[in-house]
């Protein structure tokens, strides 16, 4: 399990976003609120934005996130319209390393996970590489459920050029290998431009997810969606069960089933 944050709006430092509110990603990381199956966000984190040219770029550590001296200073100095941040308490067996600490990304689009799936070693991993071509199997550098995850969905995405339906299309195939198995699925993707995020689970209960738009203290008309609240603001709403969020920039959240 692992606490997330997505922002789009006007420029804005990722200094505000991880350090600066009265619960923030990085206090999540160590005093988390809503985490129901650890106590702790220490195995690593993550942030991906988007330079000129719409070209991906990440900064990843497998050290908890408050023991980095340098990230304030490194938060302070960047500023961008849309940020993906995550901080990361490692399923069991998966193993802590650079490889398997998110976002992942592939061409334009970059992922972020926050849960696991069961029988990931015994069933799930062997059924997704047998649906993958050579190009996207060859893309897998870590060894976490959630880069496997990625991959399928980005399989069926190859198949329709429809991310939305992509993502139905990876949870329903999930649902047909776990039977009572279970999955926890609250996912973020973006292309550059658009934000999408789940709220699902397969056989459990899904993990807490909220979104925010024009909260105190970020710049007008911004959106955000998040593990956990970052303030106390009355705008922040929890992102029902079972259902898939788009933002894009000057549009309406847009809510679709899953």
């Amino acid at each position: 399990m692992c606490r997330l944050a997505a922002y789009l709006g006007a420029e804005t430092s990722l200094k505000h976003i991880v350090f600066d509110t009265n619960h923030s990603l990085e206090k999540q990381a160590w005093q988390p609120r809503e985490l129901r199956e650890a106590r702790l966000n220490a195995d690593g984190f993550g942030f991906g934005w988007y330079n000129h040219g719409a070209l991906v770029a990440r900064y990843r550590q497998t050290m908890p996130i408050w023991s980095d001296s340098n990230l304030a200073d490194f938060c302070q100095s960047l500023e961008r319209p849309l940020w993906l941040c995550y901080v990361r308490s490692a399923t069991s067996d998966l193993g802590t390393s650079i490889e398997n600490t998110q976002p992942f990304y592939h061409k334009n689009w970059q992922f972020l996970h926050n849960g696991y799936i069961n029988c990931f070693n015994d069933i799930v991993r062997k059924e997704i590489r047998g649906l993958l071509p050579h190009e996207l199997e060859s893309c897998i550098h870590g060894r976490t459920d959630s880069e496997y995850l990625f991959a399928l969905i980005l399989h069926f995405y190859q198949q329709s050029n429809d991310m939305i339906g992509a993502i139905r299309e990876c949870f329903s195939q999930l649902k047909k290998w776990l039977g009572n198995e279970r999955a926890l699925l609250n996912i973020l993707l973006s292309d550059g431009v658009q934000i999408i995020a789940t709220s699902h689970a397969i056989n459990g209960e899904c993990p807490s997810l909220y979104y925010g738009h024009n909260i105190t203290g970020f710049p007008p008309h911004s959106q955000l969606v998040v593990s956990e609240p970052f303030t106390d603001d009355i705008n922040w709403q929890p992102v029902q069960a079972h259902s898939l969020i788009r933002l894009r920039p000057g549009k309406t959240m847009e809510i679709l089933s899953l």
